[in-house]
């Protein structure tokens, strides 16, 4: 009896993997159907939920070529990028003691750059940092300067104040979404009038910003020139979504008499 059960065992595990091939040798169970996922015969099928994960399958980001090579929109999977946008800030300004009072301050920029990855180039899949340069144009309110002492004041104003920026931009990566958060800290110069003198002077510029992808940057920024600092706080969005907020902010300042 013990043989014909053995040998009635050994029929029906041969039946059972008919189709499929010999059963593994080693004795390690083997999956009927191969090209299923589960716990105990493959490894996990990667989510779609996972940072990165459909980068990880050879998608390309958006508005790009070379699967990243290249990006016209900023993303977490590209080697090299296009920065182009424009925003609003507002502040104050802040001249020497005696050069006036501190004044509110606002002004539209738009603002352009070129940021790439070098350890991406070097072979990194991925890699938080980012090294790019950027420069930016705006136009603000004026200031209101104050000259001679108490008894013969004379107050004088400037109608609107030009800046031309370029910076040194570090950018860090906190997310491997393809439009994930990051940190951008710009370190620069600056030529603008001075005042109400209308001489355009060199400072410098400082800006720290916290963005999503390429689309919108909040940011926090100063410039700082002889006996004339101008701090703000502002956002701007890629050049795509910025049509709209920077049409509100030029009316704005055209009813102000700052165009």
């Amino acid at each position: 009896m013990p043989a014909l059960t053995s040998m009635a065992l050994a029929l029906a595990a041969s039946l059972a993997w008919a189709g499929d091939g010999d059963p593994p040798k080693d004795g390690t169970p083997r999956k009927r159907n191969p090209g299923e996922y589960g716990p105990f015969f493959e490894a996990e099928a990667p989510s779609d939920a996972q940072p990165g994960a459909s980068m990880q399958r050879g998608d390309k980001p958006m508005l790009s070529v070379g699967k990243g090579a290249f990006c016209f929109v900023d993303g977490s999977w590209c080697r090299a990028s296009l920065l182009i946008s424009a925003g609003v800030a507002a502040g104050m300004r802040v001249p020497a003691s005696n050069a006036g009072p501190d004044v509110p301050y606002s002004q539209f920029n738009v603002h352009g750059g070129f940021v790439v990855r070098p350890m991406m180039y070097a072979g990194r899949t991925w890699h938080p940092w980012g090294l790019g340069v950027v420069g930016s144009w705006s136009r603000g309110t004026g200031s209101v300067t104050v000259k001679g002492s108490s008894d013969d004041t004379e107050v004088g104003e400037s109608k609107r104040t030009d800046a031309t920026r370029i910076a040194l931009l570090n950018q860090i990566w906190l997310s491997k979404k393809p439009h994930g958060l990051h940190l951008d800290l710009s370190l620069g110069v600056v030529r603008s009038a001075v005042l109400d003198s209308g001489v355009a002077l060199w400072g410098t510029h400082a800006e720290i910003g916290f963005g999503i992808g390429g689309w919108a940057t909040l940011f926090a920024g100063g410039d700082f020139l002889d006996r004339d600092a101008r701090v703000m706080l502002g956002m701007r969005a890629h050049g795509i979504a910025a049509g709209p907020l920077i049409a509100l902010a030029l009316a704005g300042m055209a009813l102000g008499g700052a165009l």
